[in-house]
């Protein structure tokens, strides 16, 4: 009986997994050129990750401690190295390739727990996640979002259980992964919020239990995060690292939002006048159907319903964080977790709909819901293509790519460990491809917002700067600004940098 049971299962799961597979080795072929796609940031958690397996500390590549970033991606990769015994870099293509696989699993696990739901349906839904160039962006590269991204699916299917039981053990669970996310990015709230929220507007859930059941999931999911925060502010004095008010308008983010869900889809990338109004309109009309369901208490508890809740909240958070602290323009790295909870809120009621309409009506709504499925399955691999040829002639944009490669400064620096002079410190404008590419360790240049770091570097006696003319970071106070206040001397130069002395002038 059990094996009956077994099997069965099994084969219920088969088309997920067939679909997982060809995720799975389509993320190889992308990085097959080049590896995984290097950014700074993945070199932050890269290093990181190495000096925890190597000397059991959480520092990175410049010897400061971890802050910026939740410690558990690095801790993460370093687990994987301990126990692959391969560096994470060498490692990374395999290891996101099986995240991905997974994220593809879970999602057709949780569409098989639908309310309204067919294979037809779920094939392409999978099918869509699986040649995603939204995804594609995220699991090319050494990034947290690729785990992140998984532990939201895992959060979703572990709240459905939750919904389903009102156990203890099942909010105890739900209240792990939430803390896991947290300290593996701090959008990890986000999850936090999702699951208080679902239970705050849960009608059959009776108020004193739904009071004491918040209070437990919060203080639990929360736990991880603070306990990652008074790390923080010992080692370093700041909770998160140093965060600069916001300079980008609420309308902009709006707009810079809107701009990344409609390259999502056909033809409304070109046109960005409706950018805000794409963004608002999904929003209100996503918040609208979970109002619906939770006023009259139908499918509430239920994984579409679920999708629903995290979409509202990631989108409120990521407008409202981008408004209020100044980081990188809201980009498709940052909004990746919201496609699938997006593609399952817009497309779920379709299969319930059309087996409740009549033979003429559905037969044609059918070949019409087919028809615009496939023109955006078409959309995806016409850019995907777009993106993998460039990985396949230049590699994964960043760090691994050819140009970097063949970096004539890079290979003068893992060449000459020992030409500069010990009482002079070393400083660039890429601080981290120095670490990466040169093998060696040099200070950033202080952003020129920083006034006292600024002043504190004019007041050194000299330094030398190592110059990578492939970066430009408009934060960074540049040569222009620096031959105004100091004597530059070039000591190297080569085809992609130099190599100065700077003397700070009295």
């Amino acid at each position: 009986m059990n094996k009956t049971i077994a099997g069965l299962l099994a084969f219920k799961h088969l088309d997920s997994l067939f679909v997982s597979l060809i995720g799975f080795i389509l993320i190889l072929i992308y990085t097959s050129h080049s590896g995984i796609g290097i950014s700074p940031d993945s070199i932050v958690y890269a290093s990181t990750a190495r000096n925890i397996f190597n000397y059991g500390s959480p520092i990175e590549y410049g010897l400061r401690p971890l802050v910026d970033f939740p410690l558990f991606y690095p801790f993460f990769l370093s687990i994987v190295t301990f126990f692959s015994r391969v560096d994470v870099v060498a490692f990374a293509p395999y290891l996101n390739a099986f995240l991905f696989a997974s994220l593809i699993f879970c999602t057709g696990y949780l569409i098989d727990s639908f309310q309204e739901s067919n294979q037809l349906y779920k094939i392409a839904v999978l099918l869509t996640i699986a040649i995603s160039p939204s995804l594609f962006d995220v699991y090319t590269m050494l990034w947290s979002e690729t785990l992140f991204i998984l532990l939201t699916i895992l959060f979703i299917a572990a709240l459905i259980r939750y919904l389903r039981s009102y156990t203890v053990t099942s909010l105890f669970i739900c209240a792990l992964i939430a803390a896991v996310a947290c300290v593996t990015r701090y959008a990890g709230i986000t999850l936090i919020a999702t699951g208080l929220m679902m239970m705050v507007f849960d009608r059959s859930l009776a108020w004193r239990k739904k009071v004491l059941h918040c209070f437990i999931f919060g203080f639990l999911s929360i736990s991880l995060l603070i306990a990652n925060l008074v790390h923080n502010r010992m080692v370093s004095g700041e909770l998160t690292g140093s965060r600069e008010a916001g300079i980008t308008s609420l309308r902009d983010n709006i707009f810079y939002y809107g701009k990344v869900i409609c390259w999502w889809f056909p033809v409304l990338e070109n046109y960005p006048a409706i950018y805000v109004f794409i963004s608002v309109f999904l929003l209100v009309i996503i918040c609208i159907v979970f109002l619906k369901r939770s006023w009259f208490a139908e499918n509430y508890t239920t994984a579409e319903n679920c999708f629903t809740a995290t979409f509202i909240v990631y989108t409120v958070f990521i407008i409202g964080i981008s408004t209020l602290s100044h980081f990188e323009q809201i980009n498709n790295r940052f909004i990746s977790p919201l496609f699938v909870p997006m593609l399952i809120a817009v497309t779920c009621w379709i299969p319930g709909t059309l087996r409740k309409s009549a033979a003429p009506l559905k037969y044609t709504a059918l070949a019409l819901i087919s028809l615009a499925a496939i023109a955006f399955q078409l959309n995806e691999l016409k850019k995907l293509n777009e993106m993998y040829q460039e990985a396949r002639t230049y590699g994964i944009a960043g760090y691994t790519d050819d140009s970097w490669k063949n970096s004539q400064i890079s290979g003068f620096l893992r060449q000459h460990h020992h030409i500069f002079k010990p009482e002079y410190e070393l400083y660039s404008n890429a601080a981290e491809a120095v670490y990466f590419k040169g093998e060696q360790r040099a200070a950033s240049l202080p952003h020129r917002i920083d006034r006292e770091d600024v002043s504190d570097f004019f007041l050194k006696k000299g330094v030398y700067l190592i110059w990578f003319k492939a970066i430009d970071d408009p934060d960074l106070i540049n040569l222009k600004e620096l031959g105004k206040r100091a004597q530059i001397t070039k000591l190297y130069s080569f085809k992609d940098g130099n190599i100065y002395f700077v003397k700070p002038n009295p």
